[in-house]
């Protein structure tokens, strides 16, 4: 029943070999096994309420939830080309919290079954085999902040907690990715060239000084330009929560700015695409901007691109994170990879397929009756609780398996919220 409310997909497998998706400890693998063959039942099925639709998809097919739709899908179903899935990876200014642990455990759950579908085709049917990409974001200003306060190079301080976090997904039994995407290898040769099409395709622009009225250096995404490009086809908000549509929302939010800025943007909504330099700043790239770095969310839209050109015999067919990066990151990195797309000279656009067809998101972890976060101090460190259980009666002998099996059922579906306490998983 736990496997059933949490995948919400269907495999066609021997019940017994199960337990290896999930589990590191031996010991636990046989518990687990145990469990699934005392049903007798040679076909799991992972959440069988689906609508009449869904279950008419081919057998030994995967279905998912996906955010975009807001529908349960087949996907994977391209028989020439791989599966390639991205996720959006970790900011690296400070160590990973169980709320990431969550995250990227039940996203392991989904790698591992894509890949045992894969293996179980037969060799003449194989496409390529499925890539799993991960970004780095190690260009932000929480890790600038970070390293003043440590009195560190902000690279030395990025690449010191990228091991980190690593490592604690390699204590937790989850797969590490094909490819790893950081942000500072990219700048030059992917970011600056996807802000320049996204420029001469008149859909951003660069910010004026309000007291010089020259060029301040910031370049924004034109939201308003956006929409009325392709004979009205784009629209931005993909993905948007339904109080994005009161255009009182984007001029409550807060930007790192300040409100100067809020008022010199051409559409309260606009966000920004490439960030000048401030002086105290030692962090930076020269661009026809001026000194500068790229704002967070034009990253993974550029990386994405630059990485598919590598494997032209694969196709993203996933994007997944964690729900508090639906809006407004991926929001805009649809928006973003929508521009870059539009062409200009078609003078009869048509419809354009969707940039990535499926998203992924899993829910937030609560702990103290709110959000576990770095920015409240309200979490609990991967470390801290992979050493503080091994002193506590695991069911499983291992921590990391008592997390997994806690993620795979008792936290809940993986795309809603669950809470943690420690009497939850032991």
């Amino acid at each position: 029943s736990n496997i059933r409310h949490l995948l919400n997909t269907k495999i066609r497998t021997p019940a017994r070999s199960v337990s290896y998706f999930w589990l590191k400890n031996s010991n636990a693998q046989e518990r687990a096994a145990a469990s699934f063959s005392s049903s007798n039942c040679n076909d799991v099925t992972l959440n069988t309420n689906f609508p009449a639709d869904v279950r008419r998809h081919e057998e030994g097919g995967l279905v998912l939830f996906d955010s975009l739709s807001q529908s349960y899908k087949q996907v994977g179903t391209d028989k020439v080309k791989g599966i390639a899935w991205y996720t959006c990876g970790p900011t690296v200014y400070d160590s990973g919290h169980l709320g990431h642990a969550r995250t990227y455990v039940c996203l392991d759950f989904l790698h591992r079954a894509i890949l045992h579908l894969y293996e179980q085709q037969p060799l003449h049917q194989r496409s390529q085999k499925p890539i799993f990409i991960m970004n780095v974001t190690d260009i932000d200003d929480k890790i600038l902040q970070r390293a003043r306060e440590k009195n560190i190079l902000p690279k030395l301080l990025a690449q010191m907690y990228e091991q980190e976090f690593f490592q604690d997904l390699q204590a937790l039994n989850v797969l590490p990715p094909s490819i790893v995407t950081r942000v500072s290898e990219h700048v030059e040769h992917a970011i600056i060239p996807y802000i320049q099409r996204i420029l001469k395709n008149n859909l951003a622009y660069v910010l004026t000084d309000a007291a010089s009225e020259s060029s301040s250096g910031d370049v924004y995404f034109d939201v308003t330009a956006f929409e009325r490009s392709r004979g009205g086809l784009n629209k931005y908000g993909k993905l948007a929560p339904p109080s994005a549509a009161d255009p009182l929302f984007f001029e409550r939010e807060q930007n790192d700015r300040g409100k100067t800025e809020l008022m010199q943007k051409r559409d309260p909504r606009d966000f920004c695409l490439w960030k000048q330099r401030k002086p105290e700043e030692d962090m930076y790239w020269n661009s026809p901007w001026g000194q500068g770095r790229p704002g967070w969310h034009i990253e993974c839209s550029a990386m994405i691109d630059s990485t598919m050109l590598q494997f032209p015999n694969h196709k993203i067919f996933f994007h997944a994170g964690g729900v508090d990066l639906k809006f407004p990151h991926h929001t805009n990195e649809i928006a973003q990879a929508e521009a870059y797309r539009t062409d200009h000279n078609n003078h009869e656009p048509t419809k354009q397929e969707e940039w990535i067809p499926h998203w992924i998101h899993t829910g937030h972890l609560h702990i103290h009756g709110a959000k576990m976060s770095k920015s409240t101090k309200n979490f609990i460190t991967i470390r801290k609780y992979l050493q503080s259980s091994q002193t506590l009666s695991s069911t499983l002998s291992s921590p990391s398996d008592d997390f997994r099996l806690w993620c795979l059922g008792l936290s809940g579906h993986y795309t809603a919220p669950a809470t943690y306490s420690e009497t939850r998983i032991l």
